[in-house]
């Protein structure tokens, strides 16, 4: 019997530590410790239901007088008391670590791919100057194939025109050649009557 006595005089007095309700609507964050104990009540000699690992998002729902003791909410709607001084308003320096890693490594990916995309780029600016230099020289053999070509055309029309002189040449000394014959030819027949006309006057 006084043994109850004793502990409903226990469980006035703890009660009597605690708060009203205080939800402020924002999440808190165990600190970094390996883990804390959730009590049933605001003092260490409430019976231990659970634990709460360093970094989980919490939130208060209740301190006790002295505020060395807080309720909270953690894992899906579980409540329980948990010391104070173990809870931070900011994420832990571990939840802070993993979001920097995180972080890191979406930087490094994002570096990786500007590095390769400067990579290939380079690669296609030096394909293009391949390709503008081969044209470039492909370009130059074919002015000095054109030119040449040119060259022999020319020649080919002097020589042409000097053909056609020389033809000319020989169309006019072959006319004048064949007139001159037939000139020649005309006087000598126009002398060929008078002669035969003497020799019968002689007879």
């Amino acid at each position: 019997m006084k043994r109850h006595i004793l502990a409903a005089i226990c469980l006035s007095l703890a009660s009597s530590h605690v708060f009203s309700a205080q939800d402020d609507g924002q999440y808190n964050y165990i600190s970094d410790q390996l883990t804390v104990f959730v009590h049933t009540g605001p003092t260490r000699n409430y019976r231990i239901t659970d634990t709460v690992v360093a970094g989980s998002k919490i939130t208060i729902l209740e301190r006790s007088e002295d505020n060395s003791f807080s309720k909270i909410r953690f894992d899906d709607n579980k409540t329980g008391w948990v010391e104070t001084q173990y809870i931070q308003q900011g994420e832990s320096i571990q939840n802070q670590l993993k979001e920097a890693k995180a972080r890191l490594e979406s930087l490094q990916t994002e570096l990786n791919q500007k590095q390769d995309n400067l990579s290939n780029q380079a690669s296609e600016k030096e394909m293009l100057e391949s390709q503008l230099k081969r044209n470039q020289q492909t370009t130059q053999t074919l002015q000095q194939k054109l030119e040449k070509t040119q060259s022999q055309l020319t020649s080919l029309q002097l020589s042409e025109t000097e053909s056609l002189e020389k033809a000319k040449m020989d169309w006019l000394v072959r006319g004048g050649l064949l007139s001159l014959g037939s000139l020649i030819l005309g006087y000598i027949l126009a002398l060929m009557p008078k002669r035969k006309k003497r020799q019968s006057e002689w007879a």
